[in-house]
């Protein structure tokens, strides 16, 4: 397999991309990855690198890139805006299906890149959509980036911070664990919504949900994911006993993600 870096230009973003190709072409399949960002970033950023190169070993291309104001593309956090990494995530398919000439295209969205990467999906059809560990909506990653903020400041004990709320309500950024969200991005991330975008993708589109947890089913929440699932041929759904990719103090290392990934496609 090779690896290609470089940067691709949407707008006047300079996005940076790693490309995985096969070292025999042409690629059976083109696989782009739809990153988590903030703190589950950084936890899933050598799963997913090692997920690439498995991947390209078996005649499949992928794509891996870092949305505009996070990792090595152009801007900061502060001036990240949702429409733009919407944007960013539809152009990297279109690159990768030029570079690889891969007769089909997927897309893997892990945690709150789900929502991205069904968006994506729903406006520019796909042949296989690949959710990990999904968030359900914009308001549940605001829900819980909030939560984790509360923990915080009260293992240090000191006074707390204004709630993102308040902080938007003044036009001033809201930090999670050095992640600037501006009151921009947390408007449209508000709107985003995993179940409204799957049911605007093509029943063509094969589907992959994967769940990692120590539980024995799915969570109720997800039961309208999994009866959408039906109307979808060739889909999927399973239950990975591990721990979570997304909130580990460490780099996760497990397999146990990346081989479901693998034999689905």
């Amino acid at each position: 397999m090779s690896e290609k870096r470089g940067y691709l230009t949407v707008g006047k973003r300079r996005v940076f991309c790693t490309l995985f190709l096969p070292e025999q072409p042409p690629a059976h399949w083109g696989l782009v990855i739809a990153e988590p960002f903030g703190e589950e970033k950084r936890c899933a950023a050598r799963m997913l690198v090692r997920l690439a190169r498995n991947l390209a070993k078996q005649q499949i291309a992928t794509l891996k890139f870092d949305f505009s104001g996070t990792g090595d593309s152009s801007g900061d956090s502060a001036q990240a805006q949702w429409l733009h990494w919407q944007q960013e995530l539809a152009e990297a398919v279109q690159v990768l299906q030029q570079e690889s000439h891969a007769p089909k295209m997927a897309l893997l969205g892990a945690r709150a890149g789900a929502l991205l990467a069904a968006q994506c999906a729903a406006e520019h059809p796909v042949q296989a959509l690949l959710l990990a560990e999904p968030v359900l909506s914009g308001l549940e990653i605001l829900d819980e980036l909030e939560k984790r903020q509360k923990i915080k400041d009260a293992i240090r004990g000191g006074s707390s911070t204004p709630s993102a709320s308040e902080l938007w309500a003044l036009e001033q950024n809201a930090d999670f664990a050095g992640f600037q969200m501006n009151s921009q991005f947390a408007a449209q991330l508000r709107q985003a919504n995993l179940q409204q975008s799957l049911q605007q993708c093509s029943m063509d589109c094969r589907m992959l949900l994967l769940r990692v947890s120590g539980a024995r089913k799915f969570p109720p929440a997800w039961q309208p994911l999994l009866d959408l699932l039906d109307g979808h041929p060739g889909s999927q759904s399973q239950l990975i006993k591990d721990k979570p990719f997304w909130g580990q103090l460490e780099y996760y290392e497990s397999d146990a993600v990346i081989d479901p990934i693998a034999e689905f496609l």
